[in-house]
């Protein structure tokens, strides 16, 4: 392009000169025709002569031309490489900032300009502002503004694509120039610039590029304005591209930044219902619970009565103390009994089938002893009762030396040591109780640990007691399985809407059964598996049995929230939950995760096939 311009530079200068050559030689000829003086017609000839030895030095030698060819043509390679570099990288770039910077730089090392920029169209603040968006204080050129978009000269732009520089709207190149050439040279002077490029689609406008005063203090010439249109299509292609891949990336984040939103909605109404459902159970079971601690809470009341009335006894029979102490083998005797009532040997249990029996015949042998019946009575009940059969021969010493007011003073001191082991058996019902419901609960905690299913099974069998303890046999085959990392309080809640289902399935069964189990699965996984013999479930009904608020339940016995719920619980673990069912047997399987939630392997369906049979 630039040798091209060149040559044609060349050809004006030398046909002017050898025009001017052949003019004078005209001019000579004809003053010879009209004979005018020879010295006149002589220095006209030497003027064309003059004339025409410039021009023969004018003309390039070949030798130039040689050397001159391979230069520019080296010069238009480099060139070309140059660009189709600069292209490569444009097209290659996402980020519109980087875009810019490479527009600018790459301009700025072909063109003599006082300042590259590039403008872009900023959404956020409604105007197109200088690449990248920075601070004022930090842009590369702080004193260049931001253009409203409704700037007149830029809507005049946008219909205009295209390079558009301020000498045109002085000189009023076209009417539409002299139109706008007010607010044209405004523009051009807030912007401190000499050259405008436009960026448009379909006549939108993108951006545009500004170029300041030439440094030569001249006006851009067409081999400048050539390599500035050269670049403007690949140029408002990457940028184009690159701020919509950018709006993208927003949508996206912003989509995610929702979708987060939503999902944390979701698991909060999730645990809101998991915690409702929780409540409900807790509240059928409130009723037993409270009876499971009642009933030794009456136990313990009772012995307290029963402890103070032994007490009163014995203080107010200290003289019978007295008489034992002064008796070395008497004393050592009612020891004797004493020590092996508190030991409890095993041994001394009597079967409860056969204590009828034996009372009646100690009964019979302490009468023919000589003992009253009515004494003989109270002696063979105490010794049955208490199981001290095999001390019956010290008893009846003390009763024969003693009296009966030794044999109550032993009744009311063994007594004693009864009613204090009652409230202890009392109060670890309570402890067992109070304890398994503690476990059961733990509101508000969502952390995952280490845990024994095994415990949290039996924790939320006690709490079901007062449930299950009305004709339904509980089987346990627990297997040796590791401790799974699970949240305990969901998995009780698994535990008690699966026992609760079981229980009202077997409602009219004759002989009530559940089977719990444990077992591990492969490597990875254990299976808790509960099996009842109850009604089963239909065919018809099998799989909307997940579905939320379906029950088969009478009104008022269930939400229809529990196996929804379960089956929520079971996929937050990254578990899978499996039932069988027919009239007579129904199973579920629960296969969870030893790590719980997380990337764990899937479960082969080879061991669900195994496990099925």
């Amino acid at each position: 392009m630039y040798t091209i311009h060149m040559q044609i530079q060349v050809f004006f200068r030398s046909s002017i000169i050898l025009l001017s050559s052949f003019g004078w030689f005209a001019i000579a000829y004809g003053l010879i025709l009209f004979q005018v003086s020879y010295l006149f017609t002589f220095s006209v000839l030497f003027l064309g002569f003059l004339t025409l030895s410039l021009f023969l030095f004018h003309l390039p030698t070949n030798q130039t031309l040689l050397e001159e060819k391979p230069k520019k043509r080296d010069e238009l390679v480099q060139n070309l490489f140059a660009l189709e570099k600069f292209k490569e990288e444009l097209i290659s770039f996402n980020d519109p900032d980087q875009i810019s910077e490479t527009i600018s730089q790459f301009l700025a090392s072909k063109i003599h300009a006082e300042f590259v920029q590039v403008y872009t169209w900023d959404e956020r603040e409604g105007q197109f502002r200088p690449r990248p968006f920075l601070d004022s204080k930090n842009q590369k050129h702080p004193n260049l503004p931001s253009i409203p978009v409704f700037n007149p000269f830029l809507l005049w732009l946008s219909e205009r694509e295209g390079i558009h520089i301020k000498e045109n709207f002085i000189q009023y190149v076209s009417p539409s120039h002299e139109k706008i050439a007010k607010e044209a040279l405004g523009f051009f002077s807030d912007t401190k610039s000499e050259l405008v490029a436009t960026l448009s689609i379909k006549s939108s406008l993108v951006g545009f590029i500004l170029l300041g005063k030439h440094k030569e203090g001249k006006i851009y010439d067409l081999e400048e304005i050539e390599i500035i249109l050269e670049i403007l299509s690949v140029s408002l292609m990457s940028l184009s591209n690159s701020m919509i891949y950018q709006q993208l990336l927003n949508l996206t984040e912003t989509l995610e930044a929702k979708v987060r939103e939503r999902t944390k909605e979701l698991e909060e109404t999730q645990a809101h219902l998991v915690q409702s459902e929780k409540m409900a159970s807790l509240g059928v079971m409130v009723a037993g619970i409270a009876h499971e601690i009642n009933t030794p809470a009456a136990v313990i009341n009772g012995a307290a009565d029963n402890l103070d009335a032994n007490l009163v006894f014995v203080l107010s029979h200290l003289g019978d103390i007295t008489h034992l102490i002064q008796n070395p083998d008497f004393r050592s005797l009612y020891l004797d009994i004493l020590f092996s009532f508190v030991k409890e040997d095993p041994t001394t249990k009597i079967d409860p089938k056969d204590k009828f029996k034996l009372k009646r015949e100690t009964k019979l042998k302490f009468i023919h002893d000589g003992m009253p019946e009515n004494d003989a009575t109270d002696l063979s009940t105490f010794l049955i009762d208490q199981h001290l059969m095999h001390m019956q021969e010290e008893l009846l010493r003390i009763w024969k030396s003693g009296g009966k007011e030794t044999f109550e003073m032993l009744k009311n001191t063994l007594s004693l040591q009864r009613n204090i082991k009652n409230i202890k058996y009392a109060i670890r019902n309570i402890v067992r109780i109070v304890k398994a419901l503690k476990y059961y609960s733990h509101l508000g905690q969502n952390s995952y640990e280490v845990s024994d299913l095994h415990e949290g099974l039996e924790n939320t069998l006690v709490i079901m007691q007062n449930q299950i303890k009305h004709g339904v046999e509980i089987e346990r085959n627990y297997g040796t399985i590791p401790p799974v990392r699970c949240n305990l309080d969901e998995l009780n809640q698994v535990w008690t809407n699966l026992i609760t289902n079981a229980i009202h399935a077997m409602k009219r069964s004759d002989h009530p059964k559940l089977i719990i189990s444990s077992s591990r699965v492969g490597e990875e996984y254990v299976m808790i598996s509960f099996e009842d013999n109850g009604s089963g479930i239909p065919m018809e009904i099998k799989d909307k049995i997940w579905d939320p608020f379906f029950t088969t339940k009478d009104q008022g016995e269930g939400t229809g929230l529990g196996l929804g719920i379960v089956k929520g619980i079971i996929e937050k673990h990254k578990g899978r939950i499996e039932v069988e069912s027919s009239p007579g047997r129904t199973l579920f399987m629960v296969y969870l995760p030893l790590v719980g939630p997380g990337d764990v392997p899937n479960l082969p369906k080879e061991i669900f096939r195994e496990r099925r049979g």
